[in-house]
């Protein structure tokens, strides 16, 4: 795709060329000559045919992921959210060793631990990550749930922006069956918390643990709050997480 440089600033398609602007300037792309028509009857196609049906495959265990946290993605907007997820998901439908080319799938994937490798550590968001914000790692109960970090020092074991006095802390346990397109989730209440320098035991229980589910995805949101006279408003956007932090 190419950059315009020019001082005219286009938006639109003229010409089978489309302008659009966004985070990597303004670009310009041609409309290809390939149609579907021309791609069904070509039998060099045939791979490709393939793989496009394991992107929508991939892309519906995405789109079912990111519905079960649409309150937590609806509270902070999220950078290039899809196109992040999609990419790690097209790789994790490759280590699918049980199914043939064009019928890979992102659950038969996720079984491996190379699977879960690589969608474990994922942040949602996508300009920070929680264990970027940690110093210490949580400890998961998978029978209760329950997410924990015992003796947990906020001024020392967060790494906080500086015009933060306060940090809320949520948990959301994702149940998922990628075959039966079912997701159930249960969400801790939020801990919110002044940055001091007292240490406590920080405890996240979900409501109740999904019902019996293919994968258990556990996910913390981190976000950071300036308090002034007892009003708390939402800051720092880049600090912000949502994290998976493991899958079983």
């Amino acid at each position: 795709m190419a950059k315009t440089q020019g001082i005219v600033r286009l938006r639109g398609s003229i010409d089978g060329v489309t302008y659009t602007e966004g985070i990597y300037g303004r670009l310009s792309r041609s409309k290809s000559s390939l149609t579907k028509a021309k791609m069904n009857a070509n039998p060099k196609f045939d791979t490709l045919r393939l793989l496009q049906s394991e992107l929508g495959a991939y892309s519906k265990f995405g789109a079912l992921l990111r519905s079960g946290i649409k309150t937590e993605l609806a509270r902070i907007k999220s950078y290039r959210g899809v196109q992040r997820l999609n990419k790690i998901l097209n790789q994790l439908k490759n280590e699918d060793t049980v199914n043939r080319l064009g019928q890979r799938q992102v659950s038969e994937g996720l079984v491996s631990p190379k699977g879960k490798a690589l969608l474990n550590g994922f942040d949602f968001y996508g300009k920070s990550s929680v264990y970027s914000l940690l110093t210490k790692n949580f400890s998961i109960d998978e029978t209760t749930g329950e997410t924990s970090i015992l003796n947990f020092l906020p001024m020392y074991d967060l790494i906080a922006p500086r015009t933060a006095t306060h940090v809320a802390f949520k948990l959301v346990l994702l149940g998922i069956d990628g075959s039966d397109l079912l997701v159930q989730n249960s969400r801790s209440a939020e801990l919110y918390f002044g940055l001091h320098d007292a240490a406590f035991d920080l405890v996240l229980t979900p409501e109740s643990p999904p019902d019996a589910a293919a994968f258990h995805f556990y996910l913390v949101q981190i976000v950071f709050y300036n308090e002034i006279n007892g009003f708390k408003e939402l800051i720092a956007y880049d600090s912000a997480a949502l994290s998976i932090i493991k899958i079983v």
